[in-house]
């Protein structure tokens, strides 16, 4: 009897008669001395899912396989097993989702056993968003790297640029001083005039020192600067161009951050709906790249 019973110790069966998922979590979640937004930051989520999980508003959870993930994590979080919250769950899922499944098996041997239908969808989508996960992470790598070479070529060009636009300025004058010079042969006071043309030498050095400063922009470009403004709690993660985790924690509701470093930045953003981006003082949209209320994107 021991040996049967030690697993039952490590994952806590959930009570015999569930009519509701949101209180069997909280109190699981109580009897571990964990808040809300202990839940949150462990599962990644925003505390106002974890807040939809717990009062049964899963209208504002996303679709049905997500939302079956929510419960399943929260679940093994809190050490309770999730079979029995799944089996409540499918009652809130739409009849569409039951119709679309039971046409194409009409004709299949379906075993008694509750809930095994839908089992196959529901593991087919967990693969297929870790899948999609993948080749974001795939696509996100590749571009952190291949604009360092692009940003290094657009920053050498426009000093060029400006070196032959400085360089210019001198010969223009160089050839610009001759034309008064033709007049001066004609007076003799013109020669006496003559050594008023040097200053003009001293004029064209001084031109020179600000050549400088299209150098003394370089460093400045290096670094750049991000702020987040929230009005709700969410979970931010920033890497620079070397790929260094520069900040990673949680924002609280109506605060500010500001972190400066070497682009591309590679951005995670837990929750979009309370979360603005600002890059370089310029507003940034998160919807085009959010998927389920997180956004990840890269800034360069």
């Amino acid at each position: 009897m021991s040996e049967q019973d030690s697993p039952e110790q490590e994952l806590q069966a959930a009570p015999a008669s569930i009519d509701r998922i949101g209180p069997t979590l909280v109190a699981a979640r109580e009897s571990l001395g964990l808040g809300a937004e202990d839940v949150a930051n462990r599962l990644r989520l925003s505390l106002r899912q974890v807040q939809a999980l717990e009062n049964d508003d899963f209208a504002a959870l996303p679709e049905a396989v997500i939302t079956r993930g929510f419960i399943r994590n929260y679940a093994r979080l809190v050490n309770i097993d999730a079979a029995p919250l799944l089996r409540v769950y499918s009652q809130y899922v739409p009849v569409q989702d039951s119709q679309a499944i039971s046409i194409p098996s009409a004709n299949i041997v379906i075993s008694g056993e509750a809930g095994a239908p839908w089992r196959p969808y529901m593991w087919f989508g967990i693969l297929l968003v870790v899948l999609m996960a993948g080749w974001v992470l795939y696509v996100d790598f590749y571009q952190a790297h291949d604009p360092d070479t692009g940003l290094s070529e657009a920053i050498v060009a426009p000093i060029s640029d400006k070196d032959e636009l400085i360089s210019g300025k001198p010969e223009a004058e160089a050839l610009a001083s001759p034309d008064p010079m033709p007049p001066a042969p004609t007076d003799e006071p013109a020669a006496v005039e003559q050594p008023a043309a040097v200053p003009a030498t001293p004029s064209a050095v001084e031109i020179t020192p600000p050549i400088a400063q299209p150098a003394l922009a370089l460093p400045a470009a290096e670094d750049a600067r991000i702020k987040f403004t929230v009005t709700e709690a969410t979970w931010v993660s920033v890497s620079d161009a070397n790929g260094k985790q520069i900040m990673s924690k949680t924002l609280e509701p109506n605060s500010e951050e500001v972190v400066t470093g070497k682009p591309p930045f590679r951005i995670v953003v837990g929750n979009i709906h309370g979360t603005k981006l600002e890059y370089n003082n310029n507003p940034v949209d998160l919807a085009p790249y959010a998927k389920v209320n997180v956004a990840r994107l890269t800034l360069e």
